[in-house]
């Protein structure tokens, strides 16, 4: 027989169930529309686009284009903050690169490049003999002080793909030593040595690097092909 003291008991636990919910919720769209905000904001920026036939289109002034992000053709704003503003729409598969910055801070230029196997990934950096990309699902921003946005969705179990690709030059396809994470690890730095294998004096700096991953794929720029 259920006492009063219980009846009591399971109507308020019930009670605080549905109200964390309900907050929980409310957070969670708070959140999002955070997220939405700041993807929107950082994602609209002036740029140029490299063709592949030569020519270069240019979003400056009142013109916007939108950060490049997985397979998709990127698109431009003429007059992107009147009424009148007009969408231009450019193929993924006849574009070289983008180039492009936010509007206050111009002298901080990111490039992307598209790659059919893999999506439009951000240049971490270019030499004459290694670039180095990083690719991710969620899509890349810009902030007001000219920093680069990696987004990445996160959740209980599983988050979003971002990761490293690498290529020597004359190569025409890109390796991935690994995910964007924290510490290096060893695994991390025996695929670094064994891509670049032939530069015996790099692959051991890389083995006694014991840093962030993004600083140990950094100690590539330095890679000299064997001749």
């Amino acid at each position: 027989m259920i006492t009063q003291k219980q009846t009591f008991f399971w109507e308020n636990f019930i009670f605080v169930i549905i109200f964390i919910r309900y907050y929980m919720k409310i957070i969670f769209l708070l959140f999002l529309c955070i997220g939405v905000w700041t993807v929107q904001a950082g994602s609209l920026v002036e740029g140029v686009i490299y063709l592949k036939n030569g020519r270069s289109i240019e979003f400056k002034g009142h013109d916007r284009l939108k950060i490049p992000s997985k397979h998709r053709d990127v698109k431009g704003v003429r007059e992107a903050f009147a009424k009148n503003r007009r969408k231009e729409i450019y193929p993924m598969e006849e574009i070289d690169s983008v180039v492009c910055w936010h509007a206050r801070m111009p002298e901080y230029q990111r490039k992307f490049l598209p790659s059919s196997q893999i999506g439009w990934c951000w240049v971490y950096f270019e030499t004459p003999h290694m670039i180095a990309l990083i690719y991710s699902k969620k899509g890349y921003g810009v902030s007001t002080n000219g920093g680069i946005g990696v987004y990445q969705r996160q959740g209980i179990f599983t988050h979003s793909k971002v990761k490293y690709y690498i290529r020597k030059s004359g190569e025409k396809e890109f390796y991935s030593p690994g995910k964007v994470k924290a510490r290096t690890g060893k695994a991390f730095r025996e695929k670094l040595c064994s891509y670049i294998a032939d530069d015996e004096v790099l692959c051991n700096q890389i083995r006694r690097s014991d840093t962030w991953r993004g600083k140990t794929l950094l100690l590539l720029k330095d890679y000299q092909p064997r001749n």
